[in-house]
């Protein structure tokens, strides 16, 4: 393993705590930090990365919502991920790391690219979909200001753009969750009280590319192993309506009832359909059938109901 010490940020969020584990499985030297090192604090950021000086830096720490938190509390969003991003880039350029892994998101793709191919090079190129304009933003600064000091400092990067990332040791708040995790607790909560109807956000036609978490890791380590430099899209390829999805966690939770659609509430941005040309030249095919990590992804909030996280 080429990796060299590592330090992930994040460490207690649904992707750190499958990457930390994965990567202390394989034998390498891990640093997991959580929400305990406030890295909207420049002191916090730079101690730290002085600290553990590592040679590799998985940079996943942000705050993270929903459809529902980003469209309430965009002022936090921006402001929160804007110094969490800042902080920890600058703290890594500043101790000469050699390598960051920067985890972005796919809604800050234009929204005038709805429907089409996003290829990397077309991530900035428009504004983006209005309910996470903010949180977007706080993204596509963390690229332009990587991009930066990759010239500038010899920094080198990979700006990961995953698909909705799903799994065990996900975010399970009852409001501002994403997709996913929101609907589990709500198909298991209502099956499980016997509830006759669950209430979906929307119409359910808005289509989406779901990425079980084990698949997601799997080409984190890829990617940081062969050192892939700039952008780069991770996904399956394959696009499921929320309906389709609602439905499939409905039988795989047990759930008897009906399906609800408040069509008075806003579905988010109606598709998007990422190109995948970067990731398949390093060889990267995802694993899991939708299905079966739903499944596993349910079976897990159950047996862990009463201590998941909601933050």
């Amino acid at each position: 393993m080429a990796l060299g010490r590592a330090l992930v940020t994040g460490a207690t969020g649904l992707i750190g705590r499958n990457l930390v584990a994965r990567l202390e499985a394989m034998g390498a030297e891990v640093v997991g930090v959580g929400s305990e090192h406030d890295l909207r604090d420049a002191s916090v950021a730079n101690d730290l990365l002085r600290k553990v000086r590592p040679t590799v830096v998985y940079h996943l720490a942000a705050r993270v919502g929903g459809i529902y938190a980003n469209s309430t509390q965009k002022s936090g969003f921006y402001l929160d991920n804007t110094l969490i991003n800042t902080h920890l880039v600058e703290a890594a350029a500043g101790v000469g790391v050699e390598y960051v892994f920067a985890m972005g998101t796919g809604c800050a793709y234009p929204k005038r690219l709805e429907g089409e191919v996003l290829h990397e090079e077309t991530y900035l190129d428009g504004i983006p979909e209005p309910t996470n304009d903010a949180y977007a933003y706080a993204k596509r600064g963390m690229l332009v200001h990587l991009d930066a000091l990759r010239a500038e400092a010899a920094l080198d990067f990979c700006f990961c753009i995953p698909a909705n990332i799903y799994g065990a040791h996900d975010n399970f708040h009852p409001k501002h969750s994403h997709v996913v995790p929101a609907l589990v607790r709500r198909f298991v909560e209502a099956t499980d009280d016997g509830l006759p109807t669950v209430a979906i956000w929307g119409g359910g036609s808005a289509k989406r590319d779901f990425l079980y978490i084990q698949d997601c890791i799997d080409a984190m380590i890829l990617i940081a192993e062969a050192r892939f430099s700039g952008p780069v899209n991770i996904g399956t390829g394959k696009l499921t309506t929320i309906r389709e999805l609602a439905e499939t966690i409905g039988s795989v939770s047990g759930f008897p009832g009906q399906i609800v659609y408040d069509t008075s509430m806003p579905d988010g941005q109606s598709e998007r359909v990422f190109a995948f040309d970067k990731i398949h030249g390093l060889g990267w095919e995802p694993r899991t059938q939708l299905r079966d990590g739903l499944a596993e992804t349910t079976s897990w909030f159950r047996d862990n109901r009463s201590a998941v996280r909601e933050r």
